[in-house]
């Protein structure tokens, strides 16, 4: 006999301030009472797109395991009413949709949660509000906090995701929704600005300044998240309140090369902490090699092989339901996670990886290279100039936007590092293989004739040929306390990743002051960067110092062994 599946569609669920959101359910072929999937999106609830590829769930393979599935569009976004106003509402309106789904005849009172990016930080925040039923949560390439780790990034802004966030997904659906309230001069900017930034994105990074009233007609939320005092953290969102009374199980995707990866390993470290008598711990974590909107086997300019592609990821996030609505621990490791240059799977009990040794390779001005011990003291310097920046090359990136990713990931090198503004210091060749796996962090001794200045850092393996492709790379917007005292020390947080760099092959530092477009322009002068024009932009002399007294290195985080896996879906 036929199994039936059953839609019911744009159904009506009321929020407790009586706005109502419209949602999708899908209902599997049987006449009992089912748990649901629910995901909450911005994105359309009817784009598959958004809603299976991207969130990595096959519709029909859950509904045949006996799994109902609700897809709403979130306030304000699409058919449901209500304002949009990014992350405020989330959290209540998720509780109030579990609660709603639980009280349906369909729903035997489980709720699990699946989805990525903002969908991934529906369930984050609706695991504030600790809602009777939330079985379990499967978020993707999202964060634990969404102001530093989602827009924010070493006390930059992250200038290109935020614009391109706003011109391809946020804006067109948001004006829509403002347009017959909107005064009659600002609906017809808004709409003249969204088209001709839609034509051209990439002429919203050159705008000058960065914050406008243009800009915030189109999209008000950008005041909040251009203001000086949110991009220099001197204002945070609550992190992880959830901890301390919530013990729903979670299963974290991450990407290398994706935006949000520093904040997926922060979200994945609150979600463990939970549980601190290392009994019972039903937490996982899963890091591929992919970037944002672009969760595929080649990044940049690699292909990483059949293995390295999220064609398992929809029977992870369904056998992790699976376990956790049966009562079940997970029987897969604690952490999967794949490692280019051998382009392989390995399992781990526990992140940061046991047994990491922190090795740091001492750069030399006076040769730029990368030794084991600190040289004699020396100096290197370049000229910063914010009006024509270094331009961003690969790494994790939102370039050129969602849907194509291609700008993501390893990068070949070359034309940064023909730079002037670039100081490039370069190991000799590697005598064995070395697994770099977890966080890469410089510190740098340094001076710079600016009262404010960005420092960025780039980790580069180069090939026998002498391609240079990136790896990772970070930022530091630096405030310096104190003037004309001689060098002081600046921490440069990379990120984390997993490389298996090759024998005879070179590791390569890059240093400069900006990494344009992903990060907004410093302009040098002490006028905060979202507020500048050119006229604001002022060059400065930046030098970084050698040798014992100002050891200045680059630190990698070394595994000796790593235990293999042979798939993401697959056994040692």
């Amino acid at each position: 006999m036929q199994a039936t599946f059953k839609l019911l569609d744009n159904v009506d669920v009321t929020m407790r301030d009586g706005v109502v959101l419209k949602t999708d359910i899908w209902l599997p072929a049987t006449e009992r009472a089912s748990p649901v999937l629910l995901q909450r999106t911005p994105y359309r609830k009817e784009t598959p797109f958004g809603s299976q590829y991207i969130s990595a769930l096959e519709f029909q393979t859950a509904l045949r395991r006996g799994y109902a599935i609700a897809i709403q569009d979130t306030r304000g976004r699409y058919q449901s009413g209500g304002d949009f106003v990014p992350f405020e509402f989330e959290g209540c309106d998720g509780a109030d949709t579990i609660g709603w789904l639980r009280s349906q005849p369909f729903c035997n009172g489980n709720v699990a949660m699946f989805g990525a990016s903002y969908v991934g930080a529906t369930q984050v925040l609706a695991l504030s509000e600790n809602p009777p039923g939330l079985s379990a949560i499967a978020p993707q390439l999202t964060t634990l906090r969404h102001d530093d780790t989602w827009m924010y990034r070493g006390g930059a802004l992250e200038l290109a995701f935020t614009l391109l966030w706003i011109i391809e997904s946020l804006g067109p659906d948001h004006l829509q929704h403002r347009l017959k309230a909107m005064p009659p001069g600002a609906r017809e900017r808004a709409l003249a600005l969204l088209q001709r930034l839609q034509r051209d994105p990439a002429s919203a990074f050159d705008r000058l300044p960065v914050l406008d009233s243009a800009l915030s007609e189109l999209a008000p939320y950008v005041r909040e998240w251009f203001d000086p005092e949110a991009i220099g953290g001197e204002r945070t969102i609550e992190a992880g309140g959830w901890a301390q009374h919530n013990k729903t199980p979670m299963l974290t995707v991450a990407g290398w090369n994706d935006i949000f990866l520093e904040g997926s390993l922060e979200l994945f470290a609150k979600a463990k902490s939970r549980w601190p008598d290392h009994g019972y711990m039903p937490d996982r974590l899963i890091i591929g090699p992919w970037s944002h909107g672009n969760p595929s086997d080649w990044q940049g300019s690699e292909w990483l092989g059949y293995a390295a592609s999220t064609v398992d990821l929809p029977e992870e996030n369904l056998a992790f339901f699976d376990d956790i609505l049966t009562g079940r621990e997970p029987a897969s490791p604690v952490v999967r996670y794949f490692r280019s240059g051998s382009n392989s799977w390995h399992a781990a009990p526990d992140w940061p990886l046991p047994g990491t040794t922190l090795v740091s390779h001492f750069l030399n001005c006076e040769r730029n290279s990368l030794d084991t011990l600190p040289a004699s003291t020396a100096s290197a310097s370049f000229v910063s100039d914010p009006r024509s920046p270094v331009p961003s090359a690969g790494g994790a990136t939102f370039l050129p936007g969602l849907l194509q990713g291609r700008n993501s990931g390893p990068i070949e090198q070359f034309k940064v590092e023909a730079r002037d503004d670039v100081i490039v210091f370069t190991g000799p060749p590697l005598r064995d293989d070395l697994d770099v796996t977890g966080l890469v962090s410089t510190n740098l001794w340094v001076t710079s004739s600016a009262p404010t200045c960005d420092w960025t850092a780039r980790v580069c393996e180069v090939d026998l040929e002498g391609r240079s492709v990136g790896v990772v790379d970070g930022i530091a917007r630096w405030r310096p306390t104190a003037t004309g005292e001689g060098p002081v020390e600046v921490t440069i947080r990379l990120g984390h990743i997993s490389r298996l760099f090759k024998k005879g092959h070179r590791l390569r530092l890059q240093i400069a002051s900006s990494n344009f477009p992903r990060f907004d322009r410093n302009p040098q002068s002490g006028v905060p960067s979202t507020l500048a024009d050119e006229s604001k932009f002022r060059t400065a002399t930046q030098h970084v110092y050698s040798g014992a007294a100002f050891p200045s290195c680059l630190k990698l985080p070394i595994v000796e062994s790593a235990h293999s896996w042979s798939s993401l879906s697959g056994s040692n």
